[in-house]
């Protein structure tokens, strides 16, 4: 083979490996520019999804949506648990006095006439309540309300004090209740320190000062109590 020959075939095989990278590269481009598309087609839908879901005030886990009287709760676009109303309902959007529950698993719900604290992960430890927690000056500690009865729950969602007082008040060293005319006090680790009859009821406030805790009682009249904090008495 003349050496004229030798280079047209050396061409030829060169244009040949040409065409052969040339349909593999656009093959490989191709397969890149449609992974890329449905991928940012997928990125879309999903945005969208999202956004149809309500946020929740305080929670960065859960979303949700409510449907049929079903209140679907949601991480990213799973499905996390789900509510049945027994009645017109609502997640809550916090009022300035609604009392914060740090768990992203509790979730406050107006169920009709009452509340519900839902537990996403232990429905059957969901607490019913006669209105939202409110809050108290101690940001440890909210006022809880079941059956006309007051009580204390936490930043964990756990009640720390039944619902079982006329009237419960709070400052950041004590939490004082009220009920059929027995005062108690507790500490602010909620460890009962003082209980006595009193002989008297009605709706309660406190305040503090110089070792003395100044309970205020709302009835007919006003009666104030002094309660010294360091000997754990009435001293009047």
């Amino acid at each position: 083979m003349s050496e004229n020959e030798n280079t047209q075939v050396f061409k030829m095989q060169f244009i040949d490996k040409f065409i052969v990278s040339l349909i593999f590269i656009s093959s490989f481009l191709s397969i890149i520019l449609t992974f890329v598309t449905v991928n940012a087609k997928y990125k879309n839908l999903y945005q969208k999804q999202l956004e149809q879901f309500s946020k929740i005030s305080y929670n960065d886990t859960y979303r949700y949506l409510i449907d049929n009287d079903v209140i679907t709760f949601y991480i990213e676009n799973k499905v996390a648990a789900e509510y049945k109303c027994t009645d017109d309902c609502k997640v809550t959007d916090f009022p300035s006095n609604q009392f914060i529950i740090d768990s992203d698993d509790i979730i406050p719900i107006v169920d009709g006439d009452h509340v519900v604290l839902y537990n996403i992960k232990k429905d059957e430890n969901s607490t019913y309540l006669d209105e939202v927690p409110k809050t108290s000056i101690n940001n440890k500690y909210g006022v809880i309300k079941q059956n006309n009865k007051y009580g204390v729950i936490n930043k964990q969602g756990k009640i720390v004090l039944g619902c079982n007082f006329d009237d419960v008040d709070i400052n950041t060293t004590h939490i004082v209740a009220l009920n059929s005319n027995v005062l108690n006090v507790f500490s602010n680790s909620v460890v009962l320190l003082f209980s006595k009859e009193i002989g008297i009821t009605g709706d309660i406030t406190i305040s503090e000062k110089n070792n003395y805790l100044y309970i205020n009682i709302l009835g007919p009249s006003t009666t104030t109590l002094i309660y010294d904090t360091t000997t754990n008495t009435l001293v009047s």
